[in-house]
């Protein structure tokens, strides 16, 4: 069976538009969706299920395809492929990928003949980068090659495409995995049913992608190399290659897994003329100066530098108690206790002063079922709603660690949650109520905003506008405002008691990964995955300055209760402290050995507290 155009799935959510492609097991279709945006959507063959060899197996090749969309939606990198939707249209489970509009690597080498070689180093380094997120994630890709690299049209930048293969490993464990290979690409033990895996499966494919590029020749395949037949270096092509990009390559395609570098990181780092460690803890300090011909923010003239500007940072805490990465971090409004999320399905609530464990929340038989991606404390601190991949919302009651309330309404990914700061009065079905109750904000994978009434769980409102999965949301301290930013790059201003949007704060080239008020409510600041945070005036929509520091994706960022600092963390690993008034960067934090997610001031102002994907959550404090 295959699709024909106009088909519609999901309720009529996605069009057909075409058949793209079929691979050993998958078929690829061109839709629409119901913004007229174009997405592609794979699945998996009929013709192939319903073979003898395959009939056995189908219930495993679909929950295969499952897991693995699952898994690859974890894998969230601006040189990655994104995955939009994992829903089943009737009994075949469908994955929904972001549509990429430009040409593969391989097109562009066919057009070229050869690349530079400045120009292959930057797309096999980006590569690199997002092979290091899916190998954290104990994923394989197995299959790169030019193929399989997409260059986004008009700009720089390369994106790793079908992840059909990509397999689960347990690092040099003989593992059994389907055999599939690209003669060239594919290191020898691909060519084994079992074998050792490891992330040297992906260094060779991704050393023998450079050879490629910068000689326009597709490298001997393993299994020639196996009987003897040798493999020509690149420079028997191309004598303007570097003596050490071609070392680089032999050594990345040594026939010995145990001779090849061991991460794509190691590999990469054969690459640079000058590699640098960072030690494991320490603080940059940098002295507030602008250049010349830069000006402070606007608007912020009144405010006066005061404490946490001229003290040293230091981390007095690291707390261990995830299995898995941290995703969010939150203090209570007291500044006693630490909340924070989990993709081992759990909350936990901490100490804030010692970091000492106060209790789990959520586990085998209760919580949630999948990653907690957002969690929030009421401002009375005796709540604290979590949201979850699990596409619910709980919450939990503080003292005692019981969950009194599911919502389920978004029928997506739960990516945000807030309260509103104060209790409203709020037009709903034309009646006019005052409640002496919170209010709860969600933003979704399907890209809407949602308002809850906590005390019933009854939804009231529904925003719409994002053409994207909403990432952030955020009240005004006044309550009567509602940040939201998105995965379309933009910002949206709500009045709560309406729906109505207010403005779109336009800037950002990537996803809106975070947004929050300023203690005044007048400013808002932004966190983008194009490694920027913004800042914007709320009346006027204007944007003020853009502060630019970090070298990868920024997560999260926040103010300080006197609203003189912001501080940020970010992919780069770092968190970074900024001087509104200035506009200028104060201080740099070390010491989180992954990706830094989710950052938070406590209300004094002398501690900050930060979520990371290695596992941990730290603690750092401002002394004089």
């Amino acid at each position: 069976m295959v699709w024909n155009p106009g088909q519609a799935l999901l309720g009529g959510r996605y069009i057909i538009e075409r058949k793209l492609g079929e691979g050993g097991i998958g078929i690829t279709y061109l839709v629409g969706n119901e913004r007229n945006e174009l997405r592609v959507i794979k699945t998996l063959r009929v013709d192939i299920l319903n073979e003898d060899t395959w009939k056995p197996h189908q219930s495993k090749l679909k929950q295969d395809f499952r897991d693995e969309a699952v898994r690859l939606a974890l894998c969230r990198h601006p040189h990655i492929v994104q995955i939009e939707n994992i829903f089943d249209e009737g009994d075949l489970p469908c994955m929904v990928i972001e549509y990429i509009d430009g040409e593969d690597l391989g097109n562009r080498l066919r057009r070229m003949k050869v690349l530079p070689e400045a120009e292959a180093l930057l797309y096999i380094r980006q590569i690199g980068d997002a092979l290091k997120v899916i190998h954290s994630r104990g994923l394989l890709h197995r299959d790169i090659k030019p193929r399989n690299i997409m260059l986004r049209a008009g700009k720089s930048e390369a994106v790793l495409i079908d992840f059909g293969i990509a397999r689960e490993f347990i690092p040099n464990v003989i593992q059994r995995h389907t055999v599939y290979r690209t003669p060239g690409f594919a290191p020898p033990e691909q060519y084994e049913l079992e074998a050792p895996r490891g992330e040297y499966i992906d260094v060779y494919a991704l050393a023998a992608t450079l050879y490629s590029l910068i000689t326009g020749v597709t490298p001997r395949n393993a299994d020639d190399r196996r009987h003897n037949i040798p493999l020509e270096p690149p420079k028997h092509f191309n004598r303007n290659i570097s003596d050490k990009v071609n070392q680089a390559i032999i050594r990345g395609m040594d026939l010995q897994p145990s001779l090849r570098p061991q991460s794509v990181q190691e590999w990469v780092d054969l690459l640079d003329v000058e590699i640098r460690e960072e030690p494991p803890t320490q603080v940059i300090v940098h002295r507030p100066v602008l250049p010349n011909n830069q000006s402070p923010p606007q608007n912020q003239q009144r405010i006066i530098p005061s404490v946490g500007t001229s003290g040293n940072w230091q981390c007095v805490h690291t707390l261990r108690g995830h299995s898995s990465m941290v995703l969010a971090v939150a203090i209570s409004s007291d500044g006693q206790a630490i909340a924070s999320a989990s993709n081992d399905h759990t909350i936990k609530l901490w100490q804030l002063e010692t970091g000492k464990l106060l209790r789990s929340l959520g586990g085998w038989f209760s919580g949630h079922s999948s990653i907690v991606h957002t969690v929030a404390f009421s401002p009375d601190g005796q709540l604290v709603a979590s949201g979850s991949w699990d596409e619910t919302i709980k919450l939990w009651q503080v003292s005692r660690g019981k969950e009194i309330r599911t919502l389920t309404t978004h029928g997506s990914w739960i990516n945000s949650v807030a309260f509103n700061p104060i209790p409203l009065k709020f037009s709903y079905q034309q009646e006019e109520t005052y409640m002496g109750r919170w209010i709860l904000a969600s933003g979704g994978a399907d890209s809407t905003v949602k308002l809850w009434i906590v005390s019933t769980g009854i939804e009231i409102s529904t925003f719409t506008g994002h053409s994207d999965s909403v990432w952030s949301v955020a009240f005004s301290p006044d309550g009567e405002l509602l940040a939201s930013g998105s995965a379309d790059s933009t910002i949206k201003l709500w009045q709560v008691s309406t729906g109505r949007e207010i403005h779109t704060f336009r800037g950002h080239s990537f996803f809106v990964n975070f947004v929050t008020f300023s203690p005044d409510g007048r400013l808002l600041v932004s966190a983008s995955a194009d490694g920027t945070i913004k800042l914007w005036q709320v009346s006027t929509g204007k944007k003020i300055h853009t502060f630019t520091g970090h070298s990868d994706a920024v997560c999260s960022v926040t103010f300080s209760p006197n609203a003189q600092l912001l501080v940020s963390g970010s992919w780069d690993k770092t968190i970074k402290i900024w001087q509104i008034r200035t506009g200028s960067e104060i201080y740099t934090l070390h010491g989180h050995s992954n990706y830094v997610r989710s950052v938070a001031f406590s209300p004094d102002g002398q501690t900050i507290v930060s979520g990371s994907d290695d596992d941990t959550i730290k603690i750092w404090r401002c002394y004089s």
